[in-house]
């Protein structure tokens, strides 16, 4: 059922760099005949994708978590994966928002909790639970956080 669950996120992935390379042919076509911007359209094919693919990258998230320490050729095959997915992020600038201990910040951070603060300064982040996402200075994703109170 683990394999399983691997071959598809691996065929997602591969769906999606195919649907992004036909898009971009296509939108190479379109361009000369019609002279669009060609940028405009690229920026909207990557949103669509990332908007596919951040999904896909919590679900593998999750289940590389659930993984036993026994489990080796499944967590290899998990680290190929993310570092394919980080390559995806890293050639289109996309930043993920996932860090603790910085100041609340309503822009990039959707808080869903509060925690006491005993010891700690206020509406500091004390854990995300689900990571967010920001590209060109656009945000994807809010971070859902816990905040301390």
């Amino acid at each position: 059922m683990e394999n399983f669950s691997l071959i598809s996120f691996l065929e997602r992935i591969i769906y999606l760099e195919e649907k992004f390379c036909y898009f971009l042919s296509e939108s190479k076509k379109n361009y000369k005949k019609e002279n669009v911007n060609l940028n405009l359209i690229k920026e909207l094919l990557i949103n669509d994708i990332l908007l596919e693919l951040i999904p896909i990258t919590d679900s593998m998230e999750m289940f590389s978590k659930s993984l036993n320490i026994n489990q080796n050729k499944e967590k290899e095959v998990l680290v190929l994966i993310f570092k394919l997915i980080q390559k995806f992020y890293n050639l289109f600038k996309v930043k993920q928002i996932s860090k603790i201990g910085i100041d609340f910040n309503p822009d990039i951070h959707e808080a869903i909790g509060m925690y006491p603060a005993k010891n700690k300064k206020k509406n500091i982040i004390k854990s995300v639970l689900q990571i967010g996402y920001i590209r060109n200075n656009k945000l994807i994703r809010p971070a859902l956080v816990i905040v301390y109170q």
